[in-house]
């Protein structure tokens, strides 16, 4: 673990010995059951290609979150537990026992995407409780302004808005302060993934750690403006939710080494001493504002980030160092008039063009790249471009490179999205609900001489070596730059019923006319861990309809 994590832990511990109180807890279970059912079309979750239109699903499942609380006074310890499980035996075995590529290898193993298990005739496995949160928080009575702190693995509270730069689960140590009525601070340290002994363990992965700071200032009442500061340090190879594989760029070692490294399964690489002999290093900065202000029946939200730094990758030519320069500007508004909520919002993130060549070493990366998302960048804005009342569903979900939800851009293309929403409360037990999102890229997509694969999203000029015909490929990228923007929009119509207390029915059906920049040369897919290739150059409109039942207590 980093020293600023030690010198942190030993603090809180010695303050913990001053003053020594023990008294019985309180303990409240709360959370939610959620039963869901899906008919998807074209959702492409599994081949990853919108143009087959032939893949279609009809699946339902449970997923149980309750919180187990035990308080004493302001002394709190959560304990989140997950259970997720589809309806009916989906692989040979109830469990899976792989993860991601882990599963290519073992076919039939893997469960339906976002599940750990499947419930055959008996509904009997073993192994299913997911560990959720674990953490403990607590007030610091000594210090001379409020201040309370929380250990273990905790939900992220980086910003206002959902997912712009860290958002779902980590490990580390969260601190606020209570300057003034008005002024409060924010200081998080998430260790990503710790080094430990090494070689001797069998994993070599980086220490790496992110730090993220705020202030949250309230000048008046119903405005919260929040800058914010932000610093990822990664060496080697790092979480996917961090570093997608874009532009033809694999997050694997052979790209980003660390050393010293060994081979063998779950080591690291070391580079040859000719190709420069050392461990790519990314330091990433981020900074911004998130606000918030609520002015009667109006509501305005404007985020917008900068990010900068630089990432050491490998290539066949050596080492490179590449700048980052990015932005994000992501701006929503309301109006709710009685039972009427309307709602507007549009974001714009920078990305490259397409004669960009990062998998060579070249440009800067103008794309922005969030610590994590947890799959909720614009989260419960549309049903097939974001997570909503199935948020196991998304188009081409688990492929992080091209999936907004997960990496806000579009590989490395970026993202323009301009999105609406509206409610109407016919009963205080029923509204119905509108939703519509329309999403471009923010400079045009190579799709006729680009490959899209999981480990290294869209690859141009794949396949065709370092000869001639790469040359001409280059050329041609290069001269026309990309070919298409218009990756889709989608409209979503459904219900919310409450029809019992704390149980809530919803129903939605959603449609998405699919845009060209959806398009690629080819599609390499991997059904039953066996990989294929298949024509991918005619995008297909996507189709779904959800039911879910909700418990809350």
């Amino acid at each position: 673990m980093r020293r600023v994590g030690i010198f942190l832990l030993a603090v809180i511990a010695l303050v913990a010995m001053v003053s020594p109180v023990s008294a019985q807890p309180k303990v409240t279970i709360t959370g939610l059951v959620d039963n869901v059912t899906s008919w998807t079309k074209n959702l492409s979750i599994v081949d990853q290609n919108p143009a087959r239109s032939n893949d279609q699903e009809w699946y339902a499942r449970t997923r149980v979150r309750p919180d187990i609380t035990a308080e004493v006074g302001t002394t709190k310890f959560v304990l989140g537990l997950e259970i997720d499980a589809t309806w009916g035996q989906t692989a040979n075995q109830d469990v899976s026992t792989c993860l991601g590529a882990a599963c290519s290898a073992n076919p039939g193993v893997a469960q339906r995407f976002g599940n750990t298990h499947g419930w055959d005739l008996n509904t009997d496995a073993q192994g299913v409780i997911e560990i959720k949160w674990a953490y403990t928080e607590f007030d610091l009575p000594i210090m001379p302004v409020p201040t309370r702190i929380r250990l273990g693995a905790q939900p992220w509270e980086a910003g206002y808005k959902n997912a712009v730069l860290a958002q779902g689960d980590f490990a580390g140590i969260h601190v606020t302060n209570q300057w003034a009525p008005m002024i409060k601070s924010n200081f998080t340290f998430a260790q990503i993934e710790e080094s430990s002994t090494g070689p001797q363990d069998n994993f070599i992965r980086g220490d790496d750690f992110a730090i993220v700071m705020s202030v949250e200032i309230t000048p008046f009442k119903g405005l919260d403006i929040r800058p914010i500061f932000s610093y990822a340090n990664y060496l080697g190879p790092t979480s996917t939710s961090s570093r997608a594989a874009r532009g033809g760029v694999a997050v694997g070692a052979a790209v980003f080494p660390l050393c010293p490294g060994t081979t063998g399964p779950g080591t690291g690489s070391c580079v040859p001493a000719d190709l420069g002999g050392k461990t790519a290093v990314e330091d990433r900065f981020t900074i911004g504002v998130d606000t918030r202000w609520r002015f009667g029946p109006f509501s305005l939200d404007p985020t917008i980030m900068y990010q900068f730094g630089k990432r050491d990758q490998l290539t066949g030519t050596g080492m490179s160092s590449l700048q980052k320069d990015a932005w994000l500007v992501d701006i929503s508004g309301g109006w709710q008039a009685g039972p009427l909520l309307i709602e507007g919002r549009g974001a714009y993130v920078t990305g490259n063009q397409a004669k960009d060549r990062i998998d060579i070493g070249q440009s800067r990366l103008r794309y922005y790249e969030p610590i994590s998302t947890d799959s909720g960048y614009w989260g419960t804005w549309g049903e097939i471009w974001a997570l909503n009342i199935d948020y196991f569903n998304a188009l081409r979900n688990g492929n992080n490179g091209v999936l907004p939800l997960n990496g806000i851009s579009y590989d490395k293309y970026g993202l323009i999205r301009v999105g609406a929403r509206a409610s109407y409360a016919l009963t205080p037990a029923f509204t119905l609900r509108a939703a519509t999102m329309a999403n471009w890229t923010a400079q045009p997509v190579e799709t006729m001489n680009s490959t899209l694969t999981a480990a290294a999203g869209l690859t141009p000029c794949a396949g065709l070596g370092n000869g001639a015909a790469f040359a001409n490929c280059g050329a041609q990228v290069a001269a026309k730059n990309g070919d298409s923007q218009f990756l889709g929009t989608e409209v979503n119509l459904g219900f919310q019923w409450r029809f019992v207390p704390n149980v809530a029915l919803d129903v939605v059906a959603s449609y998405m006319w699919a845009g060209n920049a959806l398009a690629t040369n080819t599609t390499t897919v991997a059904p039953s861990g066996v990989a294929v290739t298949t024509n991918g150059r005619d995008p297909q409109d996507v189709m779904a309809v959800t039911a879910r039942v909700r418990y809350t207590w």
